[in-house]
């Protein structure tokens, strides 16, 4: 039962039950019908009425035959059930005779005192027996906490019950009450931080809810067969997702459903999904990455952890030439410019990003050396296409002089297509310029990759483009690549006539790694108990209804002429 304001009417609904059958008890039993003398015995005693004297004698017969009492105690008990309650013996007698009951009945006859009036119970035991007493405890043991948890093993375990964790265990009774509280109560106590790691209480615990108990407060310690036994999605995904396994999508998407959109794949679109759903943490550390792409400036945790290069770099859309000194990252992004500049048309802007690679830097700012061979592959190459329009024989020439020089050092570790662009650049040296044929790669020039299929469909469809805007240049210029292109395809040699770039496509590719920042870290499994039932907290109440049994009085409280009791 989950409901607060429905487990009180239960609770209220029981003790009305409760209440009916012990009238109906006393009915078939016959009445007291105490006398003034014998009702004055049992004032006495601190028993006031003739309700609480039938409270008293419903409980006296539960238990005055009870073969475990000795012989004094049971002829006590006799006649105090005959009318003649003895007041130095008969509570010693009476706790006795309670003892020999089950703890659901003990409960009840503490009630039916409590209700009736009947404090047989010290101070102590009688605060206690207040909380039990009531119907839906909770307010009560709050504000009364430094009492109510100084009871036994089985009261603090129905004060942390009632209360749904909030009043913790105190750690001289947690080890006895781990092995036989109900999982709900040790959750509750998990949520409200009454129960640590530290404490261990899976070691009190059978197999399967140790294991849950362990996810529950040390994740870190459940491998992945446990958490297949314990169908723990939260870490399975995320283990799939570090190892780089394929995950199933969910609906509605979780926290790795995006990482992976976002980080993986690059769907921006969903950028503010994921922040919406990442820990604090981590939500941070995306927001540093978003505006870190507004100043071209990252931390260096960041710039270290290459599964998040594709997203910084979608992020960022560099406007000026980049420096690929400062780290490879930045290396990359300037290689990855230039090329895009040069399949633009920005020959010029494509040149520029390449020469901060070729200008001669200190000693100690080194970068890979296959992103060095590209970046001297685009220096040479549109170095040497521009030397057409230089402004005089004597410039073209200084041109091609240092594209050959760019080329020599891309085909000192290029390989064969290296190479075979050196002997292009020095075939156009040694060619007399009106001589020479066209320098630059068909391919380029139209924003393809060199020798990509379907170019003949690609330039139908840019054909139509510059019909539609009356571009008739642009129209002529693509025939022109367009024919020299068929022309190669049909050549022996093939695409080889065209200076080729770049050297390795995969060179130019950002790593498709598993991030190590952005990814949470692991949380404890979500609690899988339904809150305590009803059934359960009376359970835990009859059990601590027997602990009050400790704190029962040997003598009766004093009886001043007024007749209150204390």
């Amino acid at each position: 039962m989950t409901d607060p304001v429905a487990a009180r009417r239960a609770a209220i609904a029981a003790e009305k039950e409760r209440l009916a059958r012990a009238r109906e008890r006393r009915s078939s039993q016959g009445q007291a019908g105490a006398t003034g003398f014998g009702r004055r015995k049992w004032r006495w005693l601190g028993v006031n009425g003739d309700e609480a004297i039938d409270a008293v004698l419903v409980m006296l017969r539960d238990f005055v035959e009870a073969p475990t009492l000795t012989e004094d105690q049971q002829q006590t008990l006799e006649r105090a059930v005959a009318g003649t309650p003895n007041r130095e013996t008969l509570l010693p007698a009476v706790r006795a005779g309670l003892a020999t009951l089950e703890p659901e009945v003990v409960l009840g006859h503490l009630r039916s005192l409590w209700a009736a009036g009947v404090r047989w119970l010290n101070e102590r035991g009688s605060e206690r027996c207040r909380i039990l007493c009531s119907t839906a405890p909770g307010i009560e043991l709050l504000g009364t906490r430094s009492h109510a948890v100084s009871g036994g093993q089985a009261f603090s375990l129905f004060a942390t019950a009632a209360t749904r964790g909030a009043i913790p265990l105190p750690n001289s009774v947690l080890a006895r009450v781990l092995p036989w509280a109900p999982l709900s109560v040790i959750d509750d106590l998990v949520d409200h931080g009454g129960l640590l790691a530290e404490d261990e209480p899976w070691q009190a615990r059978a197999e399967d809810e140790a294991l849950y108990l362990r996810a529950r407060l040390a994740p870190g310690t459940v491998g992945p067969q446990d958490a297949e036994r314990l169908d723990w999605q939260d870490m399975l995904r995320r283990r799939a997702f570090l190892a780089d396994e394929t995950i199933l999508r969910r609906e509605p998407e979780d926290v790795w459903d995006l990482l992976y959109d976002v980080v993986r794949d690059v769907q921006l679109p969903s950028l503010d999904a994921l922040d919406a759903v990442l820990p604090r943490a981590q939500q941070i550390q995306l927001r540093d990455l978003r505006s870190g792409a507004l100043v071209s400036q990252w931390d260096g945790d960041s710039l270290r952890d290459r599964g998040l290069w594709k997203l910084m770099a979608a992020l960022w859309r560099p406007s000026t030439t980049v420096d690929p000194r400062r780290s490879e990252f930045y290396a990359l992004v300037a290689l990855n410019r230039a090329y895009d500049l040069l399949k633009s048309g920005d020959l010029d802007g494509a040149r520029h990003q390449a020469e901060a690679f070729t200008r001669e830097r200190k000693q100690g700012s080194s970068l890979p050396g296959e992103l060095m061979d590209e970046a001297y592959t685009i220096a040479a190459y549109v170095t040497a296409v521009t030397s057409l329009d230089a402004g005089s024989d004597w410039a073209a020439r200084e041109q091609l002089a240092l594209a050959e020089t760019y080329a020599e050092r891309a085909a000192e570790n290029g390989g064969p297509v290296a190479e075979r662009n050196l002997m292009h650049v020095r075939a156009w040296r040694a060619t007399p310029k009106n001589k020479r044929g066209m320098m630059t790669n068909p391919f380029l020039e139209i924003g393809l990759n060199h020798g990509a299929e379907g170019w003949e469909r690609y330039c139908r469809v840019l054909f139509r483009e510059h019909e539609e805007q009356g571009d008739q240049a642009a129209q002529a210029r693509l025939n022109l690549a367009q024919d020299r292109i068929d022309e190669a395809a049909r050549n022996e040699a093939g695409f080889d006539v065209f200076f080729r770039l770049p050297l390795d496509r995969a060179r130019y590719e950002l790593p498709d790694a598993v991030p190590k920042r952005l990814v949470p870290p692991l949380e404890p499994m979500a609690r899988r108990t339904a809150l305590t039932s009803g059934a359960d907290l009376e359970s835990i109440r009859a059990l601590a209804a027997v602990e009050l049994l400790d704190d029962f009085r040997s003598t009766p409280p004093h009886l001043d002429r007024h007749g209150s009791t204390r």
